[in-house]
């Protein structure tokens, strides 16, 4: 073979391997619920037996397993699979892909869905560095240059909480039902995020608070509230 036509070549398959490498927001099974100019928030699926395409991350990103224990696998661009650990329902993750981003694509084994919430922080730079939150019942879990992530329990002996978030922050159910407390004079400008009184009563669904609004929670009904709040610094 002429170098020439070695050339053509490497330049044919350099392409093929570029175009099937997609930004993750293309990803079918990465499916935006909502998006503004600080963050997205992602519902990821991956059944049994499929695996998503090679998509890139360019921008640091949080998630939260919504499926308990699911048998993964990851393959890095270039590099072969790797088993993952198992997750269960509320393990959080966090990645910094901002200034190093990175390109893979990961698949389902076994009988149960792979099913994440996940949070994508836009900024490149520039990350909050206010302090954490202290309140009743509040757990700092996770701490990123990105995010924090807390975990409040809402069960008998304590039954609601009361914080302020210097950034915003997202408010997420994993168990039970909660009432979601907070001003609505900033609804409009956050249309379509639900924002101010909200019930969320199904895991996975969520609500934001604005940076720098008073926020309530109250668990309703008999079962613990489980609840994880991911600022976005």
């Amino acid at each position: 073979m002429t170098a020439s036509r070695c050339a053509a070549l490497f330049i044919l398959l350099t392409t093929a391997i570029v175009s099937a490498q997609i930004p993750v927001t293309k990803e079918p099974h990465h499916r935006v619920t909502f998006e503004n100019a600080q963050f997205r928030i992602f519902d990821v699926t991956v059944p049994p037996g499929e695996s998503t395409l090679d998509h890139s991350h360019d921008r640091d990103v949080v998630t939260v397993s919504m499926s308990n224990g699911a048998e993964t696998r990851l393959q890095v661009t270039g590099q072969p699979w790797s088993e993952r650990p198992r997750r269960p329902i509320g393990d959080v993750e966090t990645s910094e892909y901002s200034g190093k981003p990175t390109t893979h694509r990961f698949e389902t084994l076994g009988n149960t869905a792979y099913n994440l919430f996940a949070v994508e922080n836009l900024k490149a730079t520039g990350w909050s560095t206010t302090p954490a939150v202290s309140a009743a019942g509040t757990t700092l879990t996770k701490e990123s240059r990105s995010f924090r992530v807390y975990k409040i329990s809402l069960g008998k002996e304590r039954s609601q909480t009361s914080h302020t978030h210097d950034v915003p922050t997202i408010v997420m159910l994993l168990s039970g039902k909660v009432m979601s407390e907070g001003p609505d004079e900033k609804a409009k400008a956050n249309a379509p995020a639900p924002v101010g009184l909200k019930q969320i009563d199904r895991p996975g669904q969520w609500v934001l608070v604005p940076a720098g609004d008073s926020h309530h929670l109250v668990r309703l009904g008999t079962d613990e509230g489980q609840v994880v709040e991911i600022e976005v610094r």
